[in-house]
């Protein structure tokens, strides 16, 4: 066979392969070869794989997300709430915004928080503290159970002569009423009382503080007096060594918090330092990740707090820092 029969015949079987008699004319261009073809199909597998790539990311923040509780702080926040008022308004604003959080049981808040207003001329009112322990966080100890019930200590004697105690600034301090629910006389009246409840109180207060002490400009020192009932033992008067029968004696206690010590947390994000969405329950509070920190923290801001009358009628929150327990 020639070299022309042999072309020859294979056009005809190329034809025959693609369906069509010899010496018709395909009415469509053919496909380009693989060869030709090969560098799109590159720039498709590049393109295909960096959109898997993209999805693998995304899914890897969505998973983060997740796993932190699914709360995204916006970058540079330091939290998602932020009051829009300042002084007593923009307490209160706090109040109500952290309160509601705090339960003494699912069907029950812990407390009513209510921000007081030291500049009432209707009802004079000052906090003062040991001369010695200045404006700050300084009173130490440790103290019992929190109570369902109890007195409220609302007079007596503060132990301490006037000399020794000084007044808070009312323009530079923010105090803080928790009210017990669920009682007559803003004890806790829900739920058993414990070193647990005690301890989430004492969050609920540094909470306070750490609000108060960030967005209220001014502010150096913030006072949350914890609702009534918290009982601690010992004696009074000379006691006998061994001491054969133990007192227990209701105590009001109050948390104070001064700006220079509580500052390392106000210049980080709040939640790095109380890191749930939701405040633990009460039973969960003492395995909680910051419950060591609260505890620290709190303990050098524990007071025993009374409310006396002041020579000029005026009311005088007095602390004084706890006995050694």
């Amino acid at each position: 066979m020639s070299d022309d029969e042999a072309r020859s015949a294979m056009a005809t079987d190329d034809h025959a392969a693609d369906g069509l008699p010899p010496g018709a004319v395909a009415a469509t261009p053919r496909q380009p070869s693989g060869r030709e073809a090969l560098p799109h199909s590159r720039k498709f597998a590049v393109a295909s794989a960096t959109l898997v790539g993209l999805a693998a990311v995304a899914l890897a923040i969505a998973i983060a997300i997740g796993l932190s509780g699914g709360r995204a702080q916006p970058t540079g926040s330091w939290s998602t709430f932020q009051p829009t008022d300042n002084g007593l308004q923009g307490a209160q604003q706090i109040a109500d915004f952290v309160a509601p959080l705090y339960r003494a049981t699912p069907a029950a808040q812990l407390a009513v928080v209510t921000a007081v207003n030291l500049n009432n001329p209707s009802n004079p009112l000052q906090v003062v503290v040991p001369a010695a322990g200045g404006s700050g966080a300084s009173g130490g100890g440790s103290s019992g159970s929190s109570g369902s019930s109890g007195s409220s200590g609302s007079s007596g004697s503060s132990g301490s002569s006037g000399s020794s105690l000084q007044p808070l600034p009312a323009r530079s301090t923010a105090v803080y009423n928790l009210c017990g629910q669920g009682s007559g006389d803003c004890s806790i009246g829900v739920g058993a009382p414990s070193s647990a409840r005690l301890l989430l109180l004492r969050r609920e207060a540094l909470e306070l503080a750490l609000y108060s002490l960030k967005y209220l400009s001014g502010i150096e020192t913030v006072v949350a007096i914890l609702p009534p009932g918290h009982t601690v033992q010992g004696c009074t008067g000379i006691c006998p060594k061994p001491q054969t029968k133990p007192t227990t004696k209701p105590v009001s206690l109050a948390l104070a918090f001064d700006r220079k010590e509580l500052q390392p947390w106000l210049d980080r994000p709040l939640r790095q330092t109380l890191p749930e969405d939701l405040p633990p329950a009460v039973s969960q509070m003492q395995s909680a990740p910051e419950a060591e920190l609260v505890s620290v923290i709190t303990a050098h801001g524990l007071f025993q707090e009374k409310t006396e009358q002041g020579q000029d009628g005026s009311s005088v929150i007095v602390l004084s820092p706890m006995p050694p327990q």
